[in-house]
């Protein structure tokens, strides 16, 4: 079984040691080879301290992580700790960088939207869009899996969910992609501020198209135009706000998610052939990936004075729960480094817990339970190209920057 990540790069002790002390989660070093520095933390304690970004609190603990999520009147969502600048807007993102009771009134609108129930109904669009992108790219043995079907699958889904053209994938993708992921080319934010303008912009003409057709249709937009909060409308900039936040975290944690998924499977062909000859396994598999790579670091802020995990945090500390970390705390899970799709406890917190968990949820596990089932049907002997190194992204989410697969 594999226990880390192959990696192009791997940390020295001295290196290990430094971002054990100074973790930064934007480092490409730390990027290509997190987990013994993560490890060496967890060692320590389940909550220490960073000297990083004005110092912060890094969460490795999953009990801890947990209880974090849960008390969101002592761990705050405003103002946001995990999302870096240059995202062409002020103003907080709805609803995740506000909190109850207000976070519910936000988020009940569109709860009916992502239930299971409607989600499930969205299967048959999954599976075509799916199968349209495999369709391109199958009789060549080959594809880039990332830019031709992890990254334009979430997007097209998401662009459907709006109710905007198909041929506008491509512009979101590459918005997305720049504000969350330029910052390493762009160190003056100006490509980042030029893609979240014009991500909101297209949003600002959308929500206008809508209200004056009478947003009578089922889209996103739609239903927070016709929704209420505290007996009135939604202002415009709130219904901005919200579709914007769904534009940025619905779209890369899910393509994230499927390419380290598929970097797992493709350099280790005896995982990936358990699902091949048993398909009943890919939902069990799915949830022990989100737990062995859990991709996002997401932050809160301390309100008041408290002890967790052996921390004294005072008010006004910045706290960050590492999801590599707290999915594989050996206090929770035995061998919590190995991948066993036959592990009898896959609870994970990659969607979070709490008034904050993941609204999107039930739509990722579809859309990778989807890709799983079509690529193990139709291209079930996939593997990395030779020769090919897969080197991963960091940030509040990290991810994989290309995985060129072939198969006879």
């Amino acid at each position: 079984m594999e226990r880390a990540s192959e990696c192009p790069y791997r940390l020295t002790d001295p290196e290990i040691e430094h971002f054990a002390q100074n973790f930064d989660h934007h480092d490409p070093a730390f990027g290509q080879d997190p987990y013994p520095v993560l490890r060496r933390m967890q060692s320590r304690s389940p909550i220490v301290w960073s000297n990083n970004y004005g110092g912060f609190w890094v969460v490795t603990g999953f009990d801890e992580a947990h209880q974090i999520y849960r008390d969101y009147e002592t761990f705050a969502t405003a103002p946001s700790v995990s999302v870096p600048p240059g995202f062409g807007h002020n103003r907080p993102m709805l609803p995740l960088e506000v909190d109850p009771p207000i976070h519910g009134k936000y988020r009940k609108p569109l709860a009916p939207l992502f239930s299971p129930l409607s989600i499930a109904q969205l299967e048959d669009r999954v599976r075509v869009a799916c199968s349209r992108l495999i369709d391109r790219f199958i009789d060549r043995n080959e594809c880039e899996f990332v830019s031709e079907l992890a990254r334009p699958l979430p997007t097209e889904i998401f662009v459907s969910l709006l109710g905007v053209p198909g041929d506008e994938v491509g512009d979101f993708e590459e918005w997305n992609f720049q504000i969350l992921h330029g910052q390493h080319d762009d160190p003056t934010g100006m490509t980042r501020d030029s893609a979240g303008a014009a991500a909101r912009g297209r949003l600002e003409s959308l929500l206008s198209q809508r209200k004056s057709e009478g947003a009578h249709g089922d889209d996103i937009v739609s239903i927070l135009v016709r929704s209420e909060i505290d007996g009135r409308p939604f202002t415009d900039e709130e219904i901005i706000d919200i579709t914007f936040l769904f534009f940025l975290a619905g779209l890369d944690t899910v393509q994230g998610e499927m390419a380290c998924q598929f970097a797992f499977l493709a350099r280790n062909p005896s995982h990936r052939d358990l699902l091949v000859e048993d398909p009943m396994l890919i939902p069990s598999a799915i949830e022990e990936l989100l737990r062995w790579e859990g991709l996002t670091v997401i932050g809160r802020n301390v309100t008041k004075a408290v002890e967790v995990g052996g921390a004294l945090m005072k008010a006004g500390d910045k706290v960050v729960i590492a999801s590599r970390a707290v999915n594989r705390d050996p206090r929770m899970f035995d061998n919590p480094d190995d991948v066993d799709f036959a592990r009898s406890d896959t609870r994970h917190l990659t969607f979070a817990v709490g008034p904050h968990r993941c609204i999107g949820s039930h739509l990722a596990r579809l859309e990778l339970k989807v890709v799983y089932e079509e690529m193990h049907r139709r291209i079930p002997n996939y593997r990395l190209r030779d020769g090919f190194t897969v080197t991963y992204r960091t940030g509040n989410v990290a991810g994989v920057e290309s995985l060129p697969l072939e198969w006879h």
